[in-house]
């Protein structure tokens, strides 16, 4: 059996299979009528190291993300074009780790809403949850 990809520098337990490109994220997303997640990071932020290894493997916070999104990892120095494209019209892009919430539909991926900086377990899934609220 593959190993799911892991994030390219936290480790979050295998909460979450990474993808890396936001257009196979997109193709998932829609195909499962998922929500897709970009987290933007820093391999020497402690808040994105505290959000990817304390907080994504929570029981609860693993099974809401594996049920309702496809998440995508970004590394905040070499964004691709189209992830730099979103975190431009983000109101909140700055610090890092900075969580883009997007949906995608056959017309491309809008953003729906962003959060930066740490987050603890209990803000995280009320955005998780706020997310799948948003259209």
């Amino acid at each position: 059996m593959r190993e799911p990809p892991r994030h390219p520098y936290f480790d979050d337990r295998s909460a979450v299979s990474w993808q890396r490109s936001l257009d196979d994220a997109a193709a998932a997303a829609q195909k499962s009528s998922q929500r897709i997640l970009i987290v933007v990071t820093h391999p020497d932020c402690g808040g994105s190291r505290a959000l990817l290894e304390r907080v994504f493997p929570k029981e609860e916070i693993t099974e809401e993300l594996r049920r309702g999104f496809v998440c995508v990892a970004a590394d905040s120095r070499s964004l691709p074009a189209e992830i730099a494209a979103l975190l431009a019209v983000a109101p909140k892009k700055e610090p890092t780790p900075v969580c883009l919430y997007a949906a995608a539909d056959p017309s491309g991926v809008r953003l729906l809403f962003s959060t930066a900086g740490g987050r603890p377990p209990a803000v995280f899934i009320r955005d998780l949850t706020d997310a799948h609220a948003r259209h």
